[in-house]
């Protein structure tokens, strides 16, 4: 089974029965900026703010989402923190 099947399978339903937001990051140590969760969203759902050095990083509109996942999957950062050991598998978070 993949890491993008893993990914789908695992993600969370909130008490409306509903998928959650996906979390692109916790901490700006978490994310590298680089836009790809951006330019993959079908919908236009992640904007890039800056943050107040001037970086950019990506916020997900609740309102536009349709949870797909898509931006989680493509996350480089997020892939090479699972080969190291710092995510797990199935962590989509």
């Amino acid at each position: 089974m993949n890491d993008s099947y893993k990914i789908l399978e695992n993600r969370n339903v909130n008490d409306n029965n509903k998928q959650d937001i996906p979390k692109l990051y916790e901490n700006r140590e978490n994310c590298c900026g680089c836009s790809a969760c951006y330019s993959i969203c079908p919908v236009h759902a992640i904007l890039m703010e800056p943050d107040d050095e001037g970086f950019l990083y990506p916020t997900v509109d609740e309102a536009k989402c349709m949870r797909c996942y898509k931006c989680v999957s493509v996350c480089a950062f997020k892939t090479d923190q699972r080969n190291k050991g710092y995510l797990e598998n199935t962590d989509i978070q």
